[in-house]
């Protein structure tokens, strides 16, 4: 009688074990709390603010080089649209035929040096909004790459020599990737 209750609770405590186990691997599978982070989420977190993928990755020293690249396409942006309007008003003040308007550039430039003036303006702009757009994607596509590249094997067995080959009696130059 004894041996059968021993063997009971020997069996209940094993199931309890295996049923314990089973709920760990379930919470295993939704494991929110990963220490690889993942690549979609990076390249999202850098698509809504530019530098957060960047510190989802933990690469913390990107965010100064973005906010500084942020930050100068801001004041370029600035700066060009202000020289711009105020090229393109003095122009537009100068062939309106209103005798009453003037403008600040009275005496110091041509009606088409104002012209030319606020053509290049406009230019650097829309340069200037053209490579805050690509600047833009490279965050994006930083924040994606440095997250899949987490997980790459950097094992120092793998090994990278040239050799000579000679195939269908051609002499040629072989790459060998080699992992051990």
């Amino acid at each position: 009688m004894l041996f059968i209750l021993f063997a009971f609770c020997a069996s209940a405590q094993r199931v309890a074990i295996d049923e314990a186990s089973a709920v760990a691997d379930s919470t295993h599978i939704f494991k929110f709390n990963t220490k690889e982070p993942m690549p979609k989420r990076a390249g999202l977190y850098s698509a809504l603010l530019p530098g957060l993928g960047q510190v989802y990755n933990k690469q913390y020293w990107k965010l100064g080089l973005i906010a500084a690249g942020a930050a100068s396409a801001a004041y370029f942006i600035d700066f060009n649209n202000t020289e711009y309007q105020r090229f393109r008003n003095a122009y537009i003040a100068r062939i309106d035929n209103d005798p009453n308007t003037t403008d600040e550039f009275v005496g110091i430039y041509q009606d088409n040096d104002l012209n030319t003036q606020q053509n290049q303006y406009r230019q650097w702009l829309e340069y200037t909004v053209v490579f805050t757009t690509v600047g833009y994607a490279l965050n994006i596509l930083d924040a994606y790459i440095s997250a899949n590249l987490r997980t790459f094997d950097i094992n120092e067995d793998i090994t990278f020599y040239t050799k000579p080959t000679f195939e269908n009696r051609q002499l040629g130059l072989a790459l060998v990737l080699k992992t051990k």
